[in-house]
């Protein structure tokens, strides 16, 4: 086997053994390759950051202090006269990744507390729209986590645990002061009742995880139903999709978050979502919902494909064009693990960001075989979602 690193940092591995040791040659010779080329600062840490990333499978980029940073060396880092945080291994276990990784923040940054410096002065109402902060994570979640597990802490700082009275459903932050979720959660209930947890982890704060961030609790003053929204007994919600404003706005940092928005015209068919919450994690009827967030990834459908995959279980469907569905065949593993109202989100290469693709809405069943989840497609009311947020960048300003 060769390693794929383009760069004169080659190793021809055999066996084992020589896997270890060229694995140290990489590292040697990436590390050369940095030192002799500390100037300008930027060129040197990105480039290392690519270089490990390609090879040893941890992201190229962090969030400290609310601006993105390169995942790079530390002694790389420390040779520049960086900050070095936490932010590019955390999770994985390795105390040796742990050592020879860092966020590496530049000499020029003085910003050393935990809080985005955001500031709800937008410069304009478009930008209100698509904030700088939204799609970025301080963990980057891991690809291979098709059946469902734990996310780690900080891995989807926009996800929101909605509680009202008897009953919890998901959300998603999209502003700092809105959260998105599915009308069907919220359409009968009271805003007195609603309450909004942002930077959740372990519900039932059992002190067995570690959470080196609070979480925040938030009261709601509206709630905005989307106007074609229609409950449905026998087949999924139209247009199930609203919108609650929080209270107050909310402080970003790095495990709370927004997620950010697609465009109108944008379709995510046959690519790869993660969804996440904390419903149940099996089908067996009388289990309820985990107190650990949960995550799971499931393939995105074309209509063509949901239409059969129903027919085959004699499922009369009505798929509607502001709808989308996502499993997998074998029923696996879908949106029983996620919550009603929380996002199926996916990874937009663009931009290098996550982004918006569904709202939890539906299902014939839950992880059973071609049953997919029924979601609400965002793209197709993203104008819909934005203008709330431009009216809301006011509110945010008081």
């Amino acid at each position: 086997m060769t390693s794929q690193i383009s760069s004169p940092c080659k190793w021809t591995e055999h066996h084992l053994n020589q896997q270890v040791m060229g694995r140290i040659f990489t590292w040697v010779c990436l590390l050369s390759s940095v030192s002799s080329s500390l100037v300008p600062y930027k060129t040197s840490i990105v480039q290392s950051g690519r270089l490990l990333v390609s090879f040893f499978g941890y992201p190229d980029k962090c969030v400290y202090g609310g601006t993105e940073h390169a995942c790079t060396f530390s002694i790389a880092c420390w040779l520049v006269g960086g900050s070095m945080e936490q932010g590019c291994t955390t999770g994985s276990g390795d105390s040796m990744a742990d050592l020879m990784f860092t966020c590496c923040i530049p000499p020029s940054s003085n910003n050393d507390n935990h809080l985005l410096t955001t500031n709800y002065n937008y410069n304009n109402r478009l930008s209100a729209a698509t904030p700088t902060e939204c799609g970025l994570q301080m963990v980057g979640i891991q690809k291979r986590i098709i059946g469902g597990n734990e996310a780690f802490f900080g891995e989807l700082p926009w996800q929101a645990h909605i509680r009202i009275k008897g009953y919890q459903c998901g959300g998603v932050l999209i502003s700092h002061v809105l959260v998105a979720t599915a009308a069907h959660c919220v359409h009968r209930a009271r805003i007195q009742d609603i309450r909004v947890h942002l930077g959740d982890y372990d519900t039932q704060n059992t002190g067995h995880y570690i959470e080196p961030l609070p979480e925040e609790v938030h009261h709601v003053v509206q709630k905005i139903i989307h106007p074609k929204f229609q409950y449905r007994l026998s087949q999924p919600d139209r247009f199930d999709i609203a919108l609650v404003q929080l209270s107050k706005p909310v402080t970003y940092r790095e495990n709370i978050l927004p997620i950010c928005l697609p465009n109108h015209d944008d379709s995510y068919n046959g690519q790869t979502g993660v969804v996440a919450g904390w419903g149940r994690t099996d089908n067996e009827y009388g289990k309820t919902g985990t107190n650990i967030l949960h995550k799971a990834s499931v393939p995105i459908l074309s209509d063509e494909e949901c239409f059969r995959w129903h027919r085959r279980k004699s499922i009369n469907l009505e798929l509607h064009q502001e709808m989308l569905c996502a499993g997998h065949s074998d029923g696996h593993t879908d949106a029983c693990l996620g919550d009603s109202g929380g996002p199926l989100i996916v990874y937009d290469v663009r931009t290098s960001r996550w982004t918006l693709a569904g709202i939890t809405s539906a299902g014939f069943g839950c992880a059973v075989d071609h049953q997919p989840g029924i979601y609400h497609k965002v793209a197709f009311t993203s104008d819909w979602i934005k203008s709330y947020i431009i009216r809301s960048y006011t509110y945010s300003n008081r």
